[in-house]
């Protein structure tokens, strides 16, 4: 009886939830109009914060997934969006509280020591080399340095070690391939979308703001999909297009062979579209690392004759000339074309610079980051035209050669 009249205290009147509810909203938009969107996106968050905190919590797996997500959105929340909030920091947050839920509530079940490798090793090894190039002298801003160090080695030494303890199955695999291959499948569906029907108006705008220098070439777009350039689409494709046909040749039913196969070929094209030449790498090599590691002669023996199939293709013919991304791809070939002269020329500039300087100029001294943080020193006009030239601009001999 006590507890039944108890009960009937604590309900509420209809007409007291709606005045709650409507003081509740009038607050959270006076919020919004007084602080900005920011402060609005972030309060009307909350309830599916909490929610992700829930599930993170009982299946730390879900912050793998979360990265690997946001990794792709985040270029199009950049692009189509005028939110002022930091969304590339949702994947420094989502690796540290997996860490954190592990630590607190599942580390007496997991097998830690999966993580005591070779892999790992060397990448703390790298990682402590990025973070003593804090103290690099020839660096010019921390916030540079914190804003490159994460992409260039905080990400893959949060990851790696999460995916050896988590990732304990092929079933986590599968499902962290699949995720991967279908936001790789709508990143080839939208690259021909702008291909054949153009750019949408903000994408224009990004273009309009200096992308276009680097991606409309002799009146052409380098597609980029909605990633966050032509050259990280086109290197992603190529790891794709490898990965692919790598499967394909694995023991899976009729259908999924003949999806792998299809997305491969797709892969490739859309490797073109993004008139990324270096990128034309990650399928050769990776192509060439699978036939050795098989030591299968029958393989290896056709996987020899497409390769150079189409290494002569591209080198000693010129079928498809007129088709804008063959004639493109075929520059990579080319040790007289203008381009690659133009960047030999740069990168002994970059030896003479370099000279003295072991460690390099620092992270963040090249590129965007370079331009926004330090734009009148000699790096940050300096064009590093792929990552391991990159590399070695701001972190030296000793990075180039780690």
């Amino acid at each position: 009886m006590e507890y039944h009249l108890a009960s009937n205290k604590t309900k509420l009147h209809p007409i007291i939830k709606i005045i709650i509810a409507l003081i509740l909203c009038a607050g959270v938009g006076y919020m919004g109009a007084m602080n900005g969107i920011s402060v609005l996106f972030i309060v009307l968050s909350f309830p599916f914060i909490i929610i992700y905190f829930i599930f993170l919590f009982r299946y730390p797996k879900v912050g793998i997934y979360t990265a690997l997500v946001l990794g792709f959105i985040i270029p199009i929340l950049g692009r189509y969006t005028n939110i002022p909030v930091p969304f590339g920091l949702g994947i420094d947050i989502s690796l540290v509280l997996t860490y954190i839920v592990l630590f607190l509530k599942h580390w007496k079940y997991l097998n830690f020591k999966l993580a005591s490798n070779k892999v790992v090793l060397l990448l703390s090894i790298w990682m402590g080399y990025i973070l003593l190039q804090v103290i690099n002298p020839e660096a010019h801003s921390v916030a540079a340095w914190f804003y490159t160090m994460r992409g260039m080695g905080l990400y893959q030494f949060l990851i790696i070690p999460l995916a050896f303890v988590l990732f304990d199955t092929k079933k986590d695999w599968y499902n962290f391939f699949y995720l991967w291959l279908g936001f790789s499948v709508l990143g080839i569906v939208w690259a021909m979308k702008q291909s054949i029907l153009g750019v949408s108006a903000a994408e224009q705008k990004w273009l309009d703001n200096g992308a276009a220098t680097t991606h409309i070439l002799f009146g052409k777009l380098r597609v980029f999909s909605y990633y966050f350039d032509a050259g990280t689409f086109g290197a992603a494709m190529g790891q794709m297009c490898i990965m692919c046909f790598i499967l394909f040749l694995g023991p899976f039913k009729i259908k999924l062979k003949a999806l792998f196969f299809i997305v491969g070929l797709f892969s490739f094209y859309a490797l073109m579209l993004s008139g990324t030449r270096g990128a034309l790498a990650v399928p050769g090599i990776g192509g060439i690392l699978y036939l050795i590691m098989i030591k299968n002669a029958r393989l290896i023996i056709v996987g020899a004759v497409v390769m150079a199939f189409s290494f002569s293709f591209l080198k000693f013919t010129t079928i498809m000339q007129s088709n804008d991304q063959v004639r493109r791809l075929r520059t990579a070939l080319n040790p007289e074309d203008a381009s690659l002269h133009v960047r030999l020329v740069n990168r002994a500039k970059l030896d003479e610079y370099l000279k003295g300087r072991p460690f390099g100029g620092g992270l963040g001294s090249t590129g965007a980051w370079g331009q926004r943080f330090s734009p009148h020193t000699w790096l940050a006009n300096f064009p590093p035209d792929g990552l391991y030239t990159r590399i070695r601009a701001e972190t030296g001999l000793i990075g180039r050669l780690f």
